[in-house]
């Protein structure tokens, strides 16, 4: 991973922060969170290997257009673990930045 790559990921997220998810098929979006990750078994062990690994290799890319085909080669599993993930982080990260909580 290169310092470029990673600021391209930061620039990401905080696109997604102010509602503009650049990456992601908004359809699929919808359809994928609708169902809580709390409800399905998703953060384990062997999940969050894959995770890390489908993230590390989406940091990887280096333009927007690889990303976007990085992330069409996808099967649906992956997919939907890797969208997964980056709401995760992005719903952390718009905690973490708001002073207030209810």
């Amino acid at each position: 991973m290169d310092e470029m790559n990673l600021e391209h990921i930061e620039h990401l997220l905080c696109q997604s922060l102010n509602g503009l998810h650049l990456l992601w098929d908004h359809t699929n979006i919808a359809q994928i969170l609708r169902v809580p990750t709390e409800d399905i078994d998703f953060f384990n062990p062997p999940n969050m290997d894959k995770l890390q690994d489908l993230f590390h290799q989406l940091i990887d890319k280096k333009t927007f257009n690889e990303k976007q085909l990085f992330l069409q080669s996808l099967d649906q599993e992956s997919y939907e673990m890797l969208l997964r993930a980056y709401f995760h982080i992005l719903d952390n990260t718009a905690l973490m930045a708001t002073p207030y909580r209810h």
